[in-house]
């Protein structure tokens, strides 16, 4: 979990540093039950926080959780390139749902209806994130969002040309689901990863690449534009999250507040990276001659 705010220049996690060194895995919050509340408080959707699975004899060690998760996941990945060859794609969602529900009591339905900040809340306990149970729950949401496109498609143009254009949704709806999907696993996955998550876990990385391809042409949401120039810059790509960043001042246009309160975080950017080596920005793809020029840049965006 991040400790504050670090510098650009590739320091790691406090948090994680002192795991490493003490080797010992943190415990879990130890959560009964999930009880719905119709209090619209702290918490807006009226669950009580991730799943976390119970063991007679005292709660799992959050590192035994993880790796059990982590070994379904993969099996079930495995599982699902023979289902999909089968065309059994009903049944292989039903899995995912399954195991979404039995690991963290949430299931495709409810993902949809909730906001990505509404499912970082519910993976957090007493102000704590627990980042790599977000990020695997973030890969099991793209992989379900992947199938539910790929079912709804084949179902659609399965049917005869007459029926399909009276029932079910069309091509473009199908997609426009998907995308939106696809916004929300990523929204969780630079939250998981800006909080110190282990990447070594899952495919996180590759995930995480595939999905900066497939929405770089789409208008992203604020607050994943906004965790995605701050990821950028941590990960010390630094031309990209100049991009990232101006993306997210130039969406505040006509809220004037707003973007000046944006231009102002863009300038603690540019005095961030005026501190980094000249071997590190050039790297990143943002030579220190062009950081002034950059700056200017965004002061002068209306």
């Amino acid at each position: 979990m991040r400790t504050g705010v670090l510098h650009p220049c590739g320091q790691r996690s406090l948090c994680v540093i002192l795991d490493v060194i003490f080797g010992q895995p943190r415990l879990l919050a130890k959560i009964d039950h999930f009880p719905r509340t119709d209090s619209i408080g702290a918490n807006p959707t009226g669950w009580a926080g991730p799943y976390l699975l119970r063991q007679r004899g005292g709660f799992m060690y959050r590192k035994d959780y993880l790796l059990r998760l982590v070994q379904e996941m993969t099996d079930l990945i495995g599982k699902a390139m023979n289902l999909r060859q089968q065309k059994k794609r009903t049944e292989l969602l039903f899995e995912w749902d399954e195991l979404m529900r039995e690991r963290f009591r949430i299931n495709g339905g409810l993902s949809d209806r909730l906001t990505g900040e509404d499912l970082i809340h519910l993976f957090r306990t007493k102000g704590r994130l627990h980042a790599d149970e977000l990020q695997a729950f973030a890969i099991l949401l793209h992989e379900r969002a992947k199938l539910e496109r790929e079912k709804e498609l084949a179902e659609r143009h399965e049917m005869p040309v007459s029926d399909a254009a009276r029932s079910g949704p069309d091509d473009v709806f199908i997609e426009d689901q998907y995308v939106r999907r696809s916004f929300k696993s990523l929204q969780l996955l630079l939250e998981a990863m800006l909080h110190g998550s282990d990447r070594r876990l899952l495919p996180v990385m590759e995930t995480t690449e595939g999905l900066l391809r497939e929405l770089k042409s789409y208008r992203m949401p604020d607050e994943l534009l906004e965790r995605l120039w701050a990821w950028l810059e941590r990960e010390g790509r630094y031309a990209e999250a100049e991009d990232a960043l101006f993306r997210w001042v130039r969406q505040a246009a006509g809220r004037p507040e707003e973007a000046e309160q944006r231009k102002r975080q863009g300038v603690r950017f540019y005095e961030r990276l005026a501190e980094c080596p000249d071997e590190a920005l050039d790297q990143g793809g943002l030579p220190r001659e062009e950081l002034a020029d950059g700056r200017a840049d965004l002061e002068a965006i209306e």
